[in-house]
């Protein structure tokens, strides 16, 4: 079990300092895990031989995202109404769980500036290649911060809006998941802290808390004081006191 680096069919050393903590993960884990080098960043090999890796194209994402609202705007967008857009105003946001960054490009490509925190090595190797590999002028408003969501939220960024996605499971046990949700589960488990997470957040009376959540699964024992109910997602909104 280990970790296995390629770049233009070479294996390269694993040993060195940067991928210190994929081999530990590796070897506590006894997971195998091959990274390649493809157009200047690392991608995640899938468990299956046939799909593609797995990573983020920062740059096409974002001006994807930027082609589409020229043409459909924000008003009708169900996550800018949820995180706070209204009008010209931007909010600043704290998202407590990276991924593979889909909700934060979206963030801004709405314009925001964000914050974005991610505790796993795996994920956290991919997001840091993809960065260093990306272009694009928005970045420039992405701030990263490798570190457990509850450690940054003892000392958090000023913000108006924390943003959280937690892991959860399939609203629908008959449709299968897509492939980054179905590995990534395999590899980050479910997140067994998330309520003592959004509880955290939640303390901090923060202007706004948006959980996103399954459409139709029980909110985390707090009733939101709002919706934004989509066809299958459904984002909770607090807001402080």
């Amino acid at each position: 079990m280990g970790l296995t680096l390629q770049r233009g069919g070479t294996v390269l050393p694993s040993d060195d300092r940067q991928y210190s903590e994929l081999n530990k993960f590796c070897s506590e884990n006894q997971r195998d895990l091959t990274f390649e080098w493809i157009d200047g960043q690392f991608w995640l090999h899938s468990d299956l031989p046939k799909e593609r890796p797995i990573g983020i194209a920062i740059d096409s994402e974002l001006e994807r995202h930027e082609a589409y609202f020229r043409k459909a705007g924000l008003k009708t967008e169900l996550l800018a109404r949820a995180v706070g857009l209204k009008g010209a105003f931007r909010p600043r946001i704290l998202d407590l769980t990276a991924g593979l960054l889909g909700d934060s490009l979206l963030f801004l490509s709405f314009g925001c500036e964000v914050w974005v925190v991610e505790r796993h090595p795996v994920i956290r190797f991919l997001i840091l290649s993809a960065m260093q590999n990306a272009r694009h002028p928005r970045l420039a408003h992405l701030h990263f911060l490798p570190e457990e969501a509850e450690l940054v939220l003892r000392h958090p960024p000023s913000v108006d809006t924390i943003f959280f996605d937690p892991m959860f499971e399939d609203a629908n046990e008959k449709a299968s998941p897509k492939k980054e949700m179905r590995i990534f589960r395999g590899l980050v488990g479910k997140d067994q802290d998330a309520e003592h997470v959004f509880q955290t957040a939640l303390d901090l009376r923060p202007r706004r808390l948006v959980v996103k959540r399954p459409r139709h699964s029980a909110p985390f024992g707090v009733t939101a004081a709002t919706e934004y109910i989509g066809k299958s997602t459904r984002y909770d909104v607090y807001f402080s006191l």
